[in-house]
């Protein structure tokens, strides 16, 4: 089906926007990550793993894979949500 223009700049735009949000939302977790990993609570590991993990994701977004959009959607709302859970509890502790 064919899309008008309109309709594309819109939905790349909206891609766009995800992607900037991932970016960021992978250095807040990977920073935290590294802190975590500073300290030794966790391993060198599962430091890597993730990075790894984001990287690729990252990478296959940018390639348009449908799999990796839809992982960068469902990661960007995760992280939404964590972080409204976070204000939340902290706000009624």
């Amino acid at each position: 089906m064919y899309e008008f223009k309109y309709e594309f700049e819109k939905k790349e735009k909206k891609f766009k926007l995800y992607l900037l949000l991932f970016i960021i939302s992978s250095v807040i977790y990977l920073s935290l990550s590294f802190m975590d990993f500073w300290i030794g609570k966790i391993s060198g590991l599962r430091f890597v793993v993730s990075l790894l993990f984001y990287v690729l994701v990252l990478y296959f977004g940018l390639r348009r894979k449908l799999w990796a959009e839809w992982f960068v959607k469902f990661l960007v709302w995760m992280n939404i949500i964590c972080l409204i859970i976070v204000i939340l509890v902290k706000i009624l502790e």
